[in-house]
């Protein structure tokens, strides 16, 4: 009766996009705070703001494509 339990939360393995996902986003964020910024700024720099959004744009893309393939793979493999 005082013997501890064994855990009975079995440890999960943990998915390497998921890890690459929230980093993406968190350099997406930062990259869009310097659009806004460069927005509000852009006296010095008039055509850096255009590819830095595309940048961003694309980089979303990417980023969601991944994470679809992993969800598509997820369900036509249900094993693994």
């Amino acid at each position: 009766m005082l013997d501890p339990r064994e855990p009975t939360v079995q440890s999960r393995r943990t998915d390497p996009l998921s890890a690459i996902t929230v980093g993406a986003l968190s350099v997406i964020a930062v990259a869009l705070f310097a659009a806004a910024v460069l927005a509000t700024y852009t006296y010095a720099t008039p055509n850096v703001e255009l590819p830095l959004v595309i940048a961003i744009a694309l980089f979303f893309v990417v980023v969601l494509g991944a994470n679809l393939l992993r969800i598509a793979v997820r369900h036509l493999r249900p094993g693994r």
